[in-house]
């Protein structure tokens, strides 16, 4: 009895097949151009208007229709897409049909198909009208008079039941999520659990509850298939359906999604011989590296900081003095968080035994490395303004010479100085390719600037760094470079939903490109970057459309991106500092740049590693 109220409860919460006035849920997807689509985000709309659409296939009159009742109804509150059912997997050629047909309405792409079936879609001429605010589906059928009554009855504030009409056109083939109709929990499900969710979801994990056994995901399948379908879980999520393909990507594959959910559609059946996630065995340790490298060869144990409740906390800089008393060349290293639910970054810089040069000075001598008649410029610029009192402006100088090397100002410039992970949600170790490396000099010290967040209660911090050494007397043969790219000139104004900025990072030699790491605050969008080459040409490499300050991932490529001289790295993003920003501190006020969480920043880290390594940068 209690297996049939379980798998009652899990039908009606998954909310599938859909009846008359049931909530269907909430979903996310990503459009033809790449952008990211939540529907929760536009619950302070009036509705949501959805057509099917297909390369060579789209009902025409059903589009025309459709256009006619956006000019209606879209000032007032209504939200107008099309959605490809998973019928169409290039990007490139919807957005070339869309391009020349004169569509302008966002494309939704459900590879999985898994949102059409969702919302009851079964043919092409059949529109759908969805409540973003509750995730009920309204209204299905064709683009019509009856479709505008549904949607003024929404605007008089009226409840609505949904309302099916019949249409006859063209039938969606579901044949990628037929093929998922008898799952195994023992063979399809538990699999997917430990390969993509287990690490994390277990005791001992950072998840918040374990996912330890066919129980446990059994009780928290209905929250599965909503992060699931929201692309929440697991967490960041690239868009992996452009640009290259990175090694420690995160999404779940489209299988995976339509065996979770189908899955849980059918009530979350956990029958099995054996159960496979009770068998997981994780490592005695908390080095992600040991399972590579073992123990760390140097343990950094940070002196213990308490944490209030509440309120403000401000940054620390916290020196450390490594007790080197040789040289050494670091293969890599991790940070091991005592609390990282307080915990928001360290950044950690490597201070040589000669001590850390004026910032002021590194600036002056990156200038002086341009070509002669930019630097005097530059410099006069410089003298000029603080000569008036004023600072200068720094951001665009950057902007104007993105030849600058800001990784050598913050850094320190030595090309053999090697470096110590720092910490952020997600990116907490450091690893070199084998025969890559920097070094620690003797007598080199630490310093840690870490930023906690209060959680509600009171908490003691005990970090701890792990550094990974080559062995004794070995000295690699290459170095890893890289770059910092900062805007420090950051304007969003309030309640805005999409403020744009760029930032070029530029790449002074031939190098390959090994990862991208973009960082904003609470109301960081998304960003995506690309290679400008010095021929005019250029490639997208990495898009995350949906950047979150919780999970500051740094996207490592599976192969190595190699660019000539003078690319430029651009990094396009945006800022929601909008009331629909769940995470906004405050929407009506101006942001600006600022080291705190409720300010903002605007950066992208890159690592390379230059092809020729015979000179110094």
């Amino acid at each position: 009895m209690k297996k049939i109220m379980f798998t009652a409860i899990c039908a009606l919460l998954a909310g599938s097949p859909v009846f008359a006035g049931e909530r269907v849920g909430d979903f996310s997807l990503i459009d033809h151009q790449g952008v990211y689509h939540h529907m929760a985000w536009y619950d302070d709309q009036e509705a949501i208007v959805l057509l099917p659409h297909a390369n060579d296939a789209t009902d025409s009159s059903a589009l025309a229709s459709l256009q006619e009742l956006r000019s209606r109804y879209e000032v007032q509150g209504v939200v107008f897409m099309l959605l490809n059912p998973g019928l169409d997997a290039s990007r490139d050629a919807v957005r070339a049909e869309a391009e020349q047909a004169g569509i302008d309405l966002p494309i939704l792409m459900d590879d999985t198909q898994l949102v059409a079936d969702m919302l009851g879609m079964t043919r092409l001429d059949e529109a759908v009208v969805y409540d973003p605010a509750t995730f009920e589906v309204l209204y299905r059928g064709e683009a019509d008079s009856s479709l505008a009554q549904v949607l003024d009855r929404v605007l008089d504030g009226e409840s609505i039941e949904l309302t099916v009409a019949a249409t006859d056109g063209a039938a969606i083939s579901y044949g990628n999520l037929s093929a998922h109709g008898e799952l195994s929990y023992e063979h399809d499900i538990a699999p997917i659990i430990a390969e993509n969710c287990a690490e994390c979801h277990r005791q001992g994990g950072i998840a918040p509850f374990a996912m330890d056994s066919k129980l446990a995901v059994q009780g928290w399948s209905p929250m599965i298939r909503e992060v699931v379908l929201t692309r929440r879980m697991p967490p960041g999520q690239i868009d992996n359906k452009v640009g290259h393909k990175m090694r420690n990507e995160m999404n779940l594959a489209d299988g995976d999604m339509q065996k979770l959910v189908s899955w849980i559609d059918a009530g979350a059946n956990t029958e099995s011989e054996t159960d496979p996630l009770t068998q997981l065995e994780w490592p005695d340790t908390k080095w992600t590296l040991a399972a590579m490298l073992g123990e760390p060869d140097l343990v950094i144990e940070v002196p213990p900081q308490s944490i209030p409740a509440t309120g403000v906390v401000d940054y620390m800089n916290i020196p450390i003095d490594l007790g080197l008393t040789e040289d050494r060349w670091v293969r890599g290293s991790e940070v091991a968080p005592g609390a990282p639910e307080v915990l928001h970054h360290i950044i950690t810089t490597v201070i040589p035994p000669e001590g850390r040069r004026n910032g002021f000075d590194l600036f002056i001598e990156a200038i002086n490395s341009l070509p002669e008649e930019r630097a005097v410029a530059i410099r006069t610029e410089i003298f000029a303004a603080m000569a008036a009192g004023e600072e200068p402006d720094i951001d665009e100088i950057f902007a104007r010479n993105p030849d600058i090397d800001v990784g050598s100002l913050l850094g320190g410039g030595d090309p053999d100085q090697g470096s110590v992970a720092g910490y952020a949600p997600g990116n907490s170790f450091s690893l070199n390719p084998e025969g890559v490396g920097g070094l620690l000099k003797a007598g080199s010290r630490l310093n840690l600037q870490m930023h906690y967040t209060t959680s509600g209660r009171e908490t003691v911090d005990a970090t701890e760094i792990g550094v990974y050494f080559y062995d004794e007397g070995y000295v690699p043969n290459e170095r890893m470079s890289g770059g910092v790219g900062n805007a420090f000139t950051i304007d969003i104004p309030a309640q805005a939903k999409d403020h744009e900025m760029q930032l070029v990072t530029y790449v002074p030699e031939e190098a390959e490109i090994y990862s991208l790491m973009p960082h904003m605050h609470f109301r960081g969008k998304r960003m995506a970057f690309t290679a400008r080459y010095p021929d005019g040409s250029e490639e997208l490499i990495l898009s995350v459309p949906a950047y979150s300050f919780n999970w500051q991932l740094s996207h490592e490529l599976e192969t190595p991106l190699r660019v000539p001289a003078g690319t430029r790295i651009v990094a396009t993003g945006a800022f929601d500092n909008s009331s629909q920003n769940d995470f906004n501190p405050d929407p009506n006020i101006e942001v600006h740049w600022g080291e705190q969480s409720w300010e903002e920043m605007f950066m992208g880290f890159y690592s390379w590693k230059n092809v020729d390594q015979t000179g110094s940068e």
